[in-house]
């Protein structure tokens, strides 16, 4: 394959394996593009605080959040069914399907499960990682990372969050095996993928006996190179995002670094409990006030944080909260706003 070296800045071949054994050897390269992603970024970071956040892909409800739940919906303790999620982003009404992954136990004993908060925070990592100079990568012209499993057990560590190197072997192929298909609300289809459609892990021996040094390769979700390439991608505060407790916490961050753009005292962010709710696949319990809860929960969070200032005493079914704090780079020179209303409709 011939170089081009005015998209890319090399073309080499990589060699892995993937978790049936199969050997797999893909182009990589750095585009123009991906180093955009990159250096977008502030060299001034020495905390390494902030990353990107994907817009519409970020928007997606692909993630499980209630493991008792999920215990309980598995039949004959093995199979989940597929679920189906409507949400909502900027005007347009979408559907997510998200099939199961299926993993053989320690015991020999398959089961099945869907990405939950702990695929949402490997995932989230793992494109941190991506925005360092030697570990983005594109594979077979798809944004992905290099990365070993001791990088990445550090990050989450260094981030509050302590996975045991198998957990985290087992959290990529939860990616790697569940699929994720958009469709929008006419039935037509968006696009169909796993969360990591490639995944190329090395052996347990040679990750064990030399953990910095053995590489393994995640091609992220085809979205994800849509949205680098036409650059719908936002800085965000990485370090805050992923100091919260509670996945809904995460959600609202998101949601106001995107959505929130206008960033003034004058010009409040509103949103709904049921909006909340559905978009961001919050498992939603029969009596609307313990769902009030969870979000109020959330929201404290936020303040706790110093991203949400709370002026008033909460309400019945309405709490009034103004942002004190810059949600992505973009805002930073503005002071920020966010009304958020909790009712029953």
């Amino acid at each position: 394959m011939a170089e081009q070296t005015h998209v890319m800045k090399r073309v080499e071949k990589i060699r892995g394996r993937d978790l049936q054994g199969k050997v797999h050897v893909l182009d990589k390269t750095q585009p123009q593009q991906l180093v955009l992603f990159q250096t977008f970024l502030p060299e001034d970071d020495p905390d390494e605080k902030f990353s990107n956040t994907i817009e519409f892909y970020d928007a997606i409800p692909k993630y499980f959040s209630n493991p008792r739940l999920m215990d309980s919906m598995r039949k004959d303790g093995i199979y989940l069914p597929r679920l189906e999620r409507d949400f909502q982003h900027r005007g347009e009404t979408y559907k997510v399907t998200i099939r199961p992954a299926r993993l053989a136990g320690r015991d020999g004993m398959d089961k099945e499960y869907y990405p939950g908060p702990r695929e949402e925070l490997v995932e989230e990592a793992l494109r941190k990682l991506a925005c360092e100079r030697l570990n983005g990568v594109y594979l077979d012209d798809q944004a992905g990372v290099q990365f070993t499993i001791y990088e990445l057990h550090k990050e989450l560590q260094a981030r509050g969050h302590d996975f045991a190197r198998m957990s985290l072997v087992e959290s990529l192929r939860i990616c790697n095996e569940s699929h994720i298909r958009m469709t929008k609300d006419h039935g037509e289809l968006v696009l169909g993928s796993p969360i990591f459609p490639v995944l190329l892990l090395a052996r347990k021996k040679e990750w064990i006996q030399n953990p910095k040094d053995t590489r393994c390769y995640v091609q992220f979700y085809p979205l994800l190179t849509q949205c680098i390439s036409h650059l719908t991608y936002r800085q965000f505060d990485y370090a805050v995002y992923m100091s919260y407790t509670y996945r809904l916490s995460r959600w609202l961050h998101k949601r106001l670094a995107h959505m929130y753009t206008q960033a003034g005292m004058l010009h409040p962010y509103t949103i709904r409990l049921s909006t909340i709710l559905r978009d961001s696949g919050t498992f939603e319990c029969a009596q609307n006030y313990n769902n009030a809860r969870s979000v109020e929960r959330a929201l404290d969070e936020l303040e706790r944080r110093q991203i949400i200032l709370v002026p008033s005493a909460v309400l019945t079914q309405r709490v009034a909260l103004v942002a004190a704090r810059r949600i992505s780079r973009a805002a930073s020179f503005s002071c920020t706003s966010i009304e958020a209303v909790l009712d029953d409709n």
